[in-house]
């Protein structure tokens, strides 16, 4: 009999798997129980790597989808697994990679994996309803998590790399929450670029203004 672990790793999207982290990753004297801490140094062990690229596009400010492709690196060995997906926010969902694994397809708005090997990759692309617009403000927000790795009650180190791409003509970035993620990101007009290595859940939320209202503020540019 096996339990399913549920574990969010990403906008729009749940992890699912069904084992327990590598023995040697528990200190039943230091696990974290969900509050977010950001590490200064990885663990001996990589963690698991969460890359996501996020395309906003013109269109994307009028109707709210992006393009987003993801990969997975440093997996778990497991028999099963399942990126489950809110069917109401997604569509196109395609496998890009799947290295070392047995099998992958896409089913309804879900992506199933089976038998999960050593140095396994999965990358998946798909469309996403991401982006929500305020028209009193002029200002539009990405929300990306809760990121996550979870077993039981503890939480797990993890890294997210987020590479966002947006037209430089229409937005500029006003804010990144939590603010801590400020000093982990690299941002040029059109380009935002984040690393993150942490425990706990963490939640990100970009925020644009039009180029077209004043920066209140120092700002980002």
């Amino acid at each position: 009999m096996w339990y399913r672990r549920t574990l969010p790793l990403f906008f729009a999207a749940v992890f699912v798997w069904t084992s327990a982290p590598a023995a040697d990753e528990f200190d039943l004297f230091d696990i974290n129980e969900g509050e977010l801490r950001f590490l200064d140094r990885p663990p001996e062990k990589p963690p698991h790597l969460h890359s996501t690229h996020v395309f906003i596009s013109e269109d994307s400010l009028k109707s709210g989808w992006v393009t987003a492709k993801q990969c997975h690196y440093h997996l778990d060995k497991v028999s099963a697994l399942q990126v489950v997906f809110n069917p109401r926010r997604v569509r196109n969902i395609r496998i890009l990679q799947s290295d070392n694994i047995e099998r992958a397809w896409v089913e309804g708005a879900s992506v199933q994996v089976t038998n999960v090997g050593n140095d396994a990759v999965l990358c998946i692309l798909s469309e996403n309803l991401a982006i929500k617009r305020n028209d009193a403000e002029r200002t539009y927000e990405w929300h990306g998590g809760p990121y996550m790795r979870r077993f039981l009650d503890g939480y797990f180190p993890m890294q997210v790399k987020l590479a966002i791409d947006y037209p430089p003509d229409r937005l500029r970035l006003d804010s990144i929450d939590p603010g801590t993620l400020r000093f982990k990101t690299v941002s040029n007009p059109g380009m935002i670029r984040l690393d993150a290595l942490f425990e706990g859940k963490l939640d990100i939320t970009i925020r644009f203004a039009d180029t077209g209202v004043p920066p209140a503020g120092i700002g980002w540019q």
